[in-house]
C-alpha cells in the first residue's frame, strides 16, 4: 500500500495518484504478472502470424487491424489486473477509505497506460520485422498509437474497477470491453493505415485526420465519462 496521507493535511489529487502510481509499479514489479503476460501474447502473436502471412504482401488496412487486434488483446490480459489485484488481496478497501476516487483512477489510468506502452516497446518492432509492415509517416503514426493507447489505458481502468467487484472477474472484463472499445479500435485501425506504405492501400492522408478527429473525441469522452461515474463505480 502507498503511505497513507495524513488526516491533517490534504494533499493534492496529483499527489495522491502518484503514489498509487508507484505502488503499483513496485507491487507489479514484483510478480509482474501482468507485464508478463501481457507481453508474451504481444510478441508471440506476431510470429505466429508470420509463419503464414509473411510471404504475403499484406494491404496496409489489413496490417493496421492485425496491429490493433493484437494490442487489443494484449490489453485485456493485462490491463484489468490493475483492480482485480487489489481485491484480491483485500486493498481495495483501504483505497476507498483513505484515497479520492480521482487519485484512484488517474494513478490507475497512468500506470495501465505505461505498462500498455512498454509492452508495445518490445512488441511492435517485431510485428512489423515479421509481417514487413512499412511505416511511411512515422510521426503520424505514432501520433495516433499515442491517442490509442490512451483510449486503451481509461476504457481498461474504468472497465476494470467495475468487473473486478465481480465473481468472474476476468471473463467479465473481456466481455464488457470489446464492444466498448471497438468504435476506437475501428477509427484507430484506419488511422494507423494511412500511415502504412503501399501501392495496395486505398487510404490516402485524407481518411488519416477524420479517424483521427473520432479517436481524439473518443478519449476525451472515456475520460470525461471516467472522471463523472469513477465514484460511483468504485464505491
Amino acid at each position: 500500500m502507498p503511505e497513507l496521507p495524513s488526516q491533517n493535511s490534504k494533499p493534492k489529487t496529483s499527489v495522491l495518484a502518484r503514489a498509487i502510481f508507484e505502488k503499483d509499479w513496485r507491487s507489479e514489479w514484483r510478480t509482474r504478472a501482468g507485464l508478463n503476460t501481457s507481453l508474451l501474447f504481444a510478441v508471440a502473436a506476431p510470429i505466429a502470424m508470420s509463419f503464414n502471412l509473411a510471404r504475403q504482401k499484406l494491404a496496409p488496412e489489413t496490417l493496421a487491424g492485425l496491429l490493433w487486434t493484437v494490442l487489443l488483446f494484449a490489453a485485456l490480459i493485462g490491463l484489468g489486473r490493475a483492480f482485480i489485484k487489489e481485491e484480491e488481496s483485500g486493498t481495495s478497501a483501504l483505497l476507498r477509505m483513505h484515497y479520492p476516487p480521482d487519485a484512484v483512477l488517474w494513478g490507475k489510468t497512468f500506470f495501465n497506460f505505461t505498462l500498455l506502452v512498454l509492452t508495445q516497446i518490445a512488441a511492435i518492432p517485431i510485428f512489423i520485422i515479421m509481417l514487413n509492415a512499412q511505416i511511411s509517416q512515422p510521426w503520424l503514426w505514432l501520433l495516433a498509437l499515442l491517442l490509442g493507447d490512451i483510449g486503451l489505458a481509461t476504457a481498461s481502468t474504468l472497465l476494470g474497477a467495475l468487473a473486478a467487484q465481480a465473481r468472474a472477474k476476468g471473463a467479465l472484463f473481456a466481455a464488457i470491453a470489446i464492444p466498448v472499445l471497438l468504435p476506437l479500435m475501428v477509427s484507430v485501425s484506419t488511422a494507423t493505415a494511412a500511415t502504412l506504405g503501399g501501392t495496395s492501400s486505398t487510404l490516402t492522408g485524407a481518411e488519416y485526420w477524420p479517424a483521427l478527429q473520432i479517436v481524439i473525441g473518443y478519449d476525451i469522452a472515456l475520460i470525461v465519462t471516467g472522471w463523472m461515474l469513477f465514484e460511483f463505480v468504485w464505491s
